[in-house]
């Protein structure tokens, strides 16, 4: 028979079974195609600076640059959040509450690493961080400086886990012991009681605790001018204002408001009053800060709508006023106290807020509305009260239980609903937005599954995808049945989009049913209109036009060992394990441990001393970090694994669908390959792949629910730049091949192969 060539169509087809996709591929990982070919996938190396990383598990990260020209990185995780200039992260966490522990407030145990903290209504919680100064010597320990808050046992104390464990049983640290800290925690991963078929995820307002659920902390952001707008799910928005010198800390938009002036104006008032006379009250609004000689610190504007100009403030003046120069801020106390998500109109300079507490004139304390579309003026994001000389207002939406994202696209804002979609428009005063539902009978997978890219908008739901270029409408996918009947669908709010525009990509990272984590991604090429898939965890993504690479986040909160454990044990229980991958390498103390399993909080198959490290054994409640630390990653970098301090080989292959010889109706023999690869872009010396012929006898001849049929006999053949062709004997009904590489410094792209076949009998 004359030389069979193999054009296979691009792409991978799981929807049906390997051989009714004859003439395609089955199975990949770390490969993409590109002009109908396939190719490994680029490298990739961590992007942090003399060893620099963040705390807990990033959802969320912008990428902006000043006027200065600082290319900025904003990036949120459930326990804090930073900003990256050059490779180091910067913590900017806002601050909570600053408490005075009183006297010996710190409580040790000898040989322990527990250390009890006695703070009265500390309404802290468990992985939040404190910062401790003032502390003198209590059990051996000296405890100024931060440590993340361990467990919670009631209001008035908690525990932290010191560095080293405490010589005596003592309580002390003295009487000037100064606790700050930090906004609380949340959690890394979604908890629910009910599963898949219960309550819709997020119910009860996303970011609720209820009887459903308790959500993982997602951010949004958005950068404002050179600052840096940001807020947690079901809490208050913040404010960054851009400082690379000392790295303050965030604040709450409404401290920013409240110290910005909106109003200034003369007063009269007697002395201890809590009136104040002002010429004009036209601009004044109820919860404005009034600042002026006799105004007590932090006085506001009790009401404004009492039709005089008479002024009530909540504190009574120190001195008389007599035409006394006063100042009113923005109220900003009016400003939402609670939001599901922030975004920004950039062409029409709004702050918006998509679920949200409502605006009242009498109240600052109103109850969220997880429908709720809520804005600032125009160009101002401290004026939240609505006025007829402004264009702040709010709109529910009707249809849905709450909001769970929105992104610009065009001309229009869209706002997805957990069922519905809705075009938000700008149309000036006095409505100032038009919103239209566009479908609804949509679903969404999480607040990060949505992407625009060249003013098309993509997202994963929860059961298939879709795709919005004026009209909603199914996104067709090879892959549906792969990854909806193996995802993690009580952890499917993990799931985030990312776009890889150089290569026509949007990626979604997802968990696998068997993770409690992201380790699994699907690729669209929506120019060759191709999918394909493979592994990798990955919780945050951004492909801006201000960086070279696209950006996707690595990341895990650190535990700790939850008892002693000697230089030999094979499992190792840790305090709280949900964010590991199921296979990896940890630290511990100088010793990396490699585990090929996941049991609840206990690592199995636990491999001591690996990459030549000494086993030793470890005391309980030392730090159990990845040997991956948190990074942001730099994609197509390269052709390897760089995120750790020795370069990884990565893994790729592509596996094709099993072709027949004359339509199965004799068996081939194959004899001989006519490979066609090329290396280009590869750093080794002797670049080469694996190229594996495997046979069957019939459709549903040793085959197995995993990703690629079991055969009894195949051959596998090396491949190398100038390899001309290659002799194998396999015989078989039908057969499939892969091409795979294993080895450091290699890129390879494969053209149309040939095999050399023979009919050879029927039985």
């Amino acid at each position: 028979m004359p030389l069979q060539k193999l054009e296979l169509r691009p792409g991978v087809n799981r929807e049906a079974t390997s051989y009714a996709n004859e003439g395609g591929f089955y199975a990949c990982d770390k490969v993409r195609w590109r002009s109908g070919f396939a190719e490994k996938i680029g490298g990739w190396q961590g992007q942090n600076s003399g060893g620099s990383t963040f705390k807990g598990v990033c959802r969320g990260i912008w990428n902006w640059v000043t006027t200065l020209g600082q290319n900025l990185l904003g990036l949120g995780t459930n326990q804090k959040f930073y900003v990256e200039l050059g490779g180091i992260y910067h913590d900017i966490t806002p601050l909570g509450s600053v408490q005075n522990l009183g006297n010996d407030p710190f409580s040790t145990v000898n040989g322990s690493k527990i250390v009890s903290v006695a703070a009265t209504n500390h309404g802290v919680t468990r992985n939040s961080f404190v910062t401790f100064s003032g502390a003198t010597a209590v059990g051996g320990l000296t405890l100024n400086g931060e440590y993340e808050i361990q467990t919670v046992p009631n209001s008035n104390n908690f525990t932290i886990y010191a560095a080293t464990a405490a010589t005596s049983t003592a309580t002390g640290g003295g009487a000037s012991v100064v606790a700050t800290f930090d906004l609380n925690a949340d959690n890394a991963l979604y908890s629910s009681g009910v599963g898949w078929g219960g309550p819709p995820w997020g119910a009860g307002g996303w970011g609720s605790v209820s009887g459903v659920g308790i959500n993982m902390r997602l951010w949004s952001m958005f950068n404002y001018g050179d600052d840096l707008i940001f807020a947690e799910r079901g809490g208050e928005i913040y404010y960054w204002t851009l400082d690379v010198a000392s790295w303050s800390r965030g604040v709450t938009l409404e401290s920013k408001a409240n110290a910005a002036i909106k109003f200034a104006t003369t007063a009269t008032a007697g002395t201890g009053v809590t009136t104040i006379t002002v010429p004009d009250i036209s601009g004044i609004n109820t919860g404005a800060i009034v600042t002026g000689v006799g105004i007590p610190a932090g006085a506001y504007v009790t009401t404004a709508w009492n039709g005089s100009t008479s002024v009530p403030i909540s504190a009574a003046t120190t001195s008389s006023l007599s035409s006394t120069p006063v100042t009113f801020s923005f109220a900003g106390q009016h400003i939402p106290n609670k939001v599901n998500v922030v975004i920004d109109s950039p062409t029409n300079d709004f702050v918006i807020a998509c679920g949200s507490s409502p605006y009242d004139p009498t109240s600052f304390n109103t109850v969220f509305d997880p429908l709720l579309v809520r804005w600032a003026d125009q160009g101002n994001a401290y004026e939240w009260v609505p006025e007829v000389t402004n264009q702040s207002g709010e709109q529910k939406l009707s249809h849905g239980s709450y909001i769970v994202t929105a992104t610009n696209t065009r001309q229009e804002i869209l706002v997805w609903t957990d069922t519905a979609l809705f075009s938000m428009q700008y149309v000036g005063p006095p409505f100032v937005w038009s919103f239209q539902p566009l479908d609804h009978d949509v679903t969404i997978a999480s607040q990060n599954c949505v992407l625009s890219v060249n003013n098309v908008v993509y997202w994963m739901g929860r059961d298939k995808f879709f795709v919005y270029s004026g009209r909603v409408e199914t996104l067709p996918c090879t892959l549906r049945q792969y990854v909806f009947s193996d995802i993690n669908s009580d952890q499917i709010g993990q799931v985030v989009a990312g776009a890889n525009e150089g290569f026509n990509e949007v990626w979604w990272c997802y968990p696998s049913a068997n993770s409690t984590t992201n380790d699994r991604y699907v690729v669209y090429n929506y120019l060759e209109r191709t999918w394909y898939y493979g592994t990798l965890n990955r919780t945050a993504w951004s492909d801006h036009t201000q960086r070279t690479y696209p950006l996707a986040v690595y990341s895990v909160q650190t535990s700790y060992l939850s008892a002693d454990i000697n230089s030999t044990v094979s499992t190792i229980s840790l305090t709280n394990a949900t964010t590991y991958p199921n296979s990896g390498t940890v630290i511990i103390d100088s010793e990396q441990i490699g585990y090929t399993g996941k049991n609840g909080n206990t690592l199995t198959g636990c491999v001591r001393g690996v990459n030549s490290t000494t086993p030793a054994s470890h005391t309980a409640y030392t730090p159990v970090p990845s040997s991956i630390l948190n990074q942001v990653v730099i994609h197509e970098f390269g052709t390897d694994d760089q995120s750790t301090a020795n370069p990884q080989p990565i893994v790729a292959y592509a596996e094709s669908s099993d072709f027949d010889i004359q339509d199965g109706h004799n068996f081939g023999y194959v004899w001989r390959v006519l490979p066609d690869v090329n290396f280009i872009g590869s750093t080794a010396t002797n670049p080469s792949v694996l190229l594996t012929v495997r046979p069957r006898q019939n459709s549903g001849t040793n085959y197995t629910a995993a990703d690629t049929p079991t055969v009894t006999r195949s051959s596998t053949i090396p491949i190398e730049q100038y390899t001309g062709q290659v002799y194998t004997r396999i015989r078989g009904r039908q057969m499939a091949f892969r091409i795979e590489s294993t080895t450091l410094g290699v890129a390879w792209q494969m053209g149309a192969m040939r095999i050399d076949v023979r009919p050879d009998g029927r039985r």
